[in-house]
């Protein structure tokens, strides 16, 4: 009866540590879908170029990735939760902060510190979720997972399209929001992992940034679905925008691009667990060539637009489901904690090349330019897998 005892009470716990990662992506998903294309909006509101869009929006990613390095070090200090708690009360009193300084040089510097507080949920939730997933159904677990880190990306636009963008209500809104993944966290703080093993350790920024030359292929997928998700998220409404099809329909198709992620990641998940996710991972790349050249090609529609645009989210996410699965079942223990921050970081690189790189190419190759540099993007990840050998 003891063991049974001890057994279910383990089971809860693993239980309430996945609803607190969970809690924990989906608001850092929410902070990023409605901070992306809410001031992509506001600046070119204010009259910014497109470079300067893609500057503000690169200042989030730069916390993103030097919180990849950093965080498995803090771990020695502070638990995952404690982490967690400190980076939603961050985020939620600065989303109150950005409307007092309309500027945008004070607004890059503000979006660099709610990054880095984004870049803790981030981490924090994604070591916890592998550690409590069962390896055996890692895959299910992830796209469960994944579901609701999707959902948080949905939010975001979904929210900016029933309050708009004008005023305080997208901010205040956001911070309440920020707040709700904080009551999960407490519920959960006795079933953390063991982060004196999982975490801090000895590891330090060359040991994570290692893990870009022994792991490529999946570190490399996450980095594309990176630059993908937040250009989508910060540039397709203004592409939107000068093409002329209104702010409305900008911010449908990054909903869409969100929907197309909740749609696939469960599917995506349990089909990680069946087959080959190297197959997988180069199917999803090849996804994003194609669409780059799809959705310019049906901007002067509105259904056959819509539906691509969300098939394309739907596809895509795939890069992440399925190189944090490969991820899990490579390491454990410290690695998995240092690998951890290895995937944030080449996330946060991803993020970090889109804003300025697409928005250049907006500029300078108007309206469709910033589709060529996803479209080279994801062939030169599909180029690398191809030629590179299977890790043994």
């Amino acid at each position: 009866m003891a063991a049974v005892a001890e057994g279910a009470a383990a089971a809860a716990g693993r239980m309430r540590g996945m609803v607190a990662a969970i809690a924990a992506i989906s608001i850092f998903a929410f902070s990023l879908s409605l901070s992306i294309p809410l001031f992509s909006i506001l600046l070119e509101r204010m009259g910014a170029s497109g470079f300067m869009i893609g500057l503000s929006g690169a200042s989030a990613a730069v916390a993103i990735l030097m919180g990849g390095p950093l965080l498995p070090m803090a771990l020695r200090f502070v638990s995952l939760p404690f982490l967690m708690v400190a980076a939603c009360l961050g985020m939620a009193g600065l989303l109150l902060v950005f409307p007092l300084f309309p500027d945008p040089w004070t607004w890059i510097a503000l979006r660099f510190v709610f990054g880095f507080g984004a870049a803790a949920l981030f981490f924090a939730s994604e070591l916890w979720i592998i550690s409590a997933a069962p390896p055996a159904k890692r895959g299910l677990a992830i796209g469960i997972y994944g579901l609701f880190l999707s959902l948080g990306f949905l939010a975001g636009p979904a929210l900016l399209k029933l309050i708009g963008t004008e005023g305080w209500a997208p901010f205040l809104s956001g911070a309440a929001i920020c707040l709700v993944a904080i009551p999960p966290v407490l519920l959960a703080w006795g079933d953390r992992p063991d982060t004196s093993e999982s975490g801090g350790g000895g590891a330090s920024p060359s040991e994570v940034i290692r893990f870009f030359r022994t792991d490529p292929a999946v570190l490399w997928a996450v980095a594309l679905f990176g630059l993908i998700e937040t250009g989508a998220m910060g540039l397709l409404p203004v592409w939107s925008l000068r093409l002329g099809l209104g702010e409305q329909a900008a911010l449908t198709l990054v909903a869409l691009v969100a929907a197309g992620n909740v749609l696939m990641q469960i599917p995506m998940g349990w089909i990680g667990d069946k087959l080959d996710r190297r197959r997988l991972l180069g199917l999803c790349a090849l996804s994003a060539v194609a669409a780059a050249w799809a959705v310019p090609a049906l901007s002067g529609t509105e259904w056959p637009l819509w539906l691509v645009t969300a098939f394309w989210g739907g596809l895509v996410v795939g890069l992440y489901t399925f190189s944090l699965n490969e991820l899990g079942s490579r390491y454990e223990g410290a690695a998995l904690a240092r690998g951890t921050g290895a995937f944030m970081s080449a996330y946060g690189l991803g993020a970090l090349v889109s804003p300025p790189l697409l928005g250049f190419a907006l500029d300078m190759f108007p309206p469709h330019g910033l589709f060529w540099i996803v479209a080279l993007a994801g062939a030169a990840y599909a180029t690398m897998l191809a030629l590179r050998p299977r890790r043994r």
